[in-house]
């Protein structure tokens, strides 16, 4: 069974997602990204390089970075994300991006 709770408020949306079988096409977001696996592994191609995720993992993406995604054994997979508009981390002066996050993942032995 699918499952999506959405909750947005001033410029930052939170996601909840349970799904079996998923399979994202190769997208990208407006918004900074950070999200925590919770059950299962997810697997995602980012910057042409492939990445797993598994549970307490976290996530990271930057504004426009092209990823997809799927879960890596044909398993549910649950997992978190708040997206986050580049104000809130930028400020609103329309200064060029400079808060980058170098690495995508991260785990206890990270």
């Amino acid at each position: 069974m699918d499952n999506f709770l959405y909750k947005k408020r001033i410029g930052v949306t939170a996601l909840l997602a349970q799904m079996s079988e998923f399979k994202y096409k190769k997208h990208a977001h407006k918004e900074y990204a950070l999200g925590v696996t919770l059950d299962g592994i997810q697997h995602y191609t980012l910057d042409g390089d492939q990445y797993l995720s598994y549970p307490n993992n976290v996530m990271f993406f930057n504004p426009e970075q092209i990823h997809d995604g799927s879960s890596f054994d044909k398993k549910d997979l649950k997992y978190t994300m708040i997206y986050l508009e580049r104000e809130h981390i930028l400020g609103n002066d329309n200064i060029p991006q400079i808060v980058i996050f170098n690495k995508p993942i991260s785990n206890d032995q990270n």
